[in-house]
């Protein structure tokens, strides 16, 4: 059941980047709650599988702040990958 914590806790931090970032229309919003759904995902298997014990049914701590640092991370790579650039 702690899959879905991390899952969203991914979202709500993918709806925070995209309000707090500037705007990348090429994301759009739903590409932001979709990859900090993913990195809430990720996020919480490898903190399930870093402490010795747990596993996909505890929410531990570590997990937490592992999905919000890679779903922030996401979002940010994602904005900066696909901004545009202007030269001259």
């Amino acid at each position: 059941m702690s899959i879905f914590a991390y899952i969203v806790m991914g979202i709500i931090v993918g709806v925070i980047a995209r309000t707090a970032l500037p705007p990348a229309p090429q994301v759009g919003f739903w590409g932001s709650v979709l990859l900090g759904a993913a990195g809430g995902i990720v996020a919480g298997l490898i903190g399930s599988a870093v402490v010795p014990g747990t596993g996909l049914t505890v929410v531990h701590p570590l997990g937490l702040v592992l999905a919000v640092l890679l779903s922030t991370a996401l979002n940010t790579g994602a904005n900066i990958v696909t901004r545009r650039r202007r030269f001259g």
